[in-house]
């Protein structure tokens, strides 16, 4: 019976001895983790994730799309009560495809902006992108991102009335008894200050109509109007009677164009370049240049056999 006694005591010693060294390790475990915790730099916590525009065109399924009117690539049609059917043309058609081919597919919104805010108009994000062609100049550039070129275009083409015989080259504008009307804003009208010292230069706000300045050579206020090879094109097909276009195949300067985003949306931006590139190579962009007769150039793409090929030739 002592030694059953005395082995029952010393087993509660034990349990006693256990449980003190298990708090002492425990108070020991906390107090180290405490101490690692504070000497740790803070974990950074994420500001508010700002949703980009491609993320919202894929939440939704819906991509916002701006555009001025600039025929044949975004053409409206005033008759057409629903804002969603009322513009057509060859980069409109670039958009649809691209919706189409979207997984799955997406519906396509537009928004018919004033040429003289469209800054503003885009940096307020009521449109995705810029649809017309987006000449690539230093200050859009600063302001944009513009995707890959998907054409070429001629600046500095010029509107005459019908009878004018002074002018065979572009240079022949620099003499100081002849009126240019530009167009506030456009890159031809920068490039014929950078080129012309001696005429009387008279630029005008657009808004809306790109003519307006053509329309001075018509009522006789101006002897010559400058503006890009589509603009000038145009209003010369719409009054063939009363003036004509110089240097429509041979324009002085040419500019490369794209669509335009707003400058953290580069997501959206590389999406663009990247459709753009597969609708150079797979045939689409010619096939838009058959059907709306576009007055733009195209860069050719040439395609290189690799070695592999040659070799399997042989």
């Amino acid at each position: 019976m002592a030694l059953k006694h005395s082995v029952s005591q010393t087993s509660g010693k034990a349990l006693v001895l256990s449980a003190f060294l298990f708090a002492i390790a425990s108070f020991l475990l906390s107090a180290w983790l405490i101490i690692t915790k504070h000497n740790q730099p803070a974990l950074s916590i994420p500001e508010h994730h700002v949703e980009s525009a491609l993320e919202r065109i894929k939440r939704t399924g819906v991509v916002r799309v701006g555009y001025g009117g600039f025929p044949p690539y975004t053409i409206i049609d005033p008759s057409e009560p629903d804002p969603n059917k009322r513009v057509s043309g060859f980069v409109a058609d670039m958009v649809y495809e691209m919706a189409s081919r979207f997984e799955p597919p997406i519906k396509v919104e537009w928004f018919n902006l004033n040429w003289a805010t469209y800054r503003a108009d885009m940096l307020s994000k009521r449109f995705d992108f810029l649809a017309d062609a987006t000449y690539k100049i230093i200050p859009k550039a600063i302001d944009f991102n513009i995707s890959r070129t998907f054409s070429y275009f001629g600046i500095g083409a010029a509107i005459v009335r019908k009878d004018e015989k002074r002018f065979k080259t572009f240079n022949d504008l620099d003499r100081s008894d002849i009126t240019i009307a530009l167009a506030q804003g456009y890159i031809t009208t920068d490039y014929a200050r950078k080129q012309l010292s001696k005429p009387t230069m008279k630029a005008f706000p657009v808004g809306v109509d790109a003519f307006s300045p053509m329309n001075e050579v018509l009522s006789g206020r101006a002897d010559v109007a400058l503006n890009d090879v589509p603009t000038v094109l145009q209003f010369a097909r719409a009054h063939p009677d009363r003036v004509k276009a110089l240097w429509i195949e041979s324009p002085p300067s040419t500019v490369a164009a794209g669509l335009a985003t707003r400058r953290e949306d580069t997501d959206l931006l590389e999406f663009l370049n990247t459709t753009i590139e597969i609708f150079q190579v797979d045939g689409t962009l010619a096939g838009l240049d058959q059907k709306w007769k576009s007055l733009g150039h195209f860069q050719k793409i040439e395609l290189v056999p690799g070695a592999g090929l040659k070799d399997f030739k042989k």
